[in-house]
């Protein structure tokens, strides 16, 4: 081999190897902004697709997802009034203060709550959470699911289904409601009973109407105060009912 060609064949080698080396380091560190977009699967965009948002759920559409208003620091409450039929004035299809399920389609309530971790409470950690659903206010306590500092109950509201809930907290905080509907359905949280906004608890007072007592006679009374979003006043566990703040009647004791 002469050495015009042996010099020659050493350029070119030293040229192939450093082409090569750039070309590995390029891969490794010269990635640009345009080469990493969000939920890019590349391992070189691994920043890029943390930052990307979770994939939605594609079996349910989103109706709310947010705080619910008014939730009383002790004690338990209860949340359930037929905004329709007020609306119209025209008596409700449930005897009871209940949310209707107008709607063609079932939906789901997900109640949800953060609990501590930080100490040792037993079951005080844990919210009281039970649903009461149709004209017969069936009780329903779906088990509490704890992942990590959250706890929720859920519970599938059917088509013309009335219902309500009861929340007792605890040493829980941050009540959140999430209401879903099936994919691929359409409705408003008005359709399916619930006011526009729960986060907002605003006092509606009471007012004064002529009711029938029990020996036929007539005397006023009042249904007493509720609220914004449904809730309607403080539930005793004793006898599994509610008391509206500002109720009487002036009905005559039975004898």
């Amino acid at each position: 081999m002469s050495l015009q060609f042996k010099s020659l064949y050493r350029i070119l080698f030293l040229a192939v190897v450093t082409q090569s080396a750039s070309a590995a380091d390029s891969r490794v560190t010269g990635v640009k902004p345009s080469d990493c977009r969000p939920r890019d699967a590349d391992s070189t965009c691994a920043t890029a697709v943390a930052a990307a948002p979770a994939p939605a759920d594609p079996l349910v559409r989103p109706l709310y997802d947010s705080s619910i208003g008014g939730v009383p620091s002790a004690g338990y409450a209860y949340w359930g009034y037929d905004f329709a039929s007020d609306a119209e004035g025209v008596p409700s299809p449930f005897p009871d203060d209940m949310f209707v399920n107008r709607s063609p389609y079932p939906v789901t309530i997900t109640l949800s709550f953060t609990i501590p971790t930080a100490h040792a409470c037993g079951k005080d950690c844990l919210p009281a959470v039970q649903f009461e659903v149709d004209s017969s206010w069936i009780n329903v306590r779906p088990p509490i699911v704890i992942k990590g500092n959250s706890a929720s109950a859920t519970y599938q509201v059917r088509p013309g289904q009335g219902y309500g809930w009861v929340i007792g907290l605890w040493q829980s905080s941050n009540p959140r409601l999430n209401v879903t509907l099936p994919a691929g359905t359409n409705s408003s949280l008005e359709q399916i009973g619930l006011p526009s906004n729960p986060s907002i608890a605003q006092e509606v007072p009471a007012t004064a109407s002529t009711c029938y007592c029990w020996d036929g006679s007539n005397a006023t009374c009042s249904l007493g105060n509720r609220y914004s979003n449904g809730l309607m006043g403080y539930w005793y566990r004793s006898n599994e009912f509610y008391i509206r703040a500002g109720a009487f009647n002036n009905c005559p004791p039975e004898r």
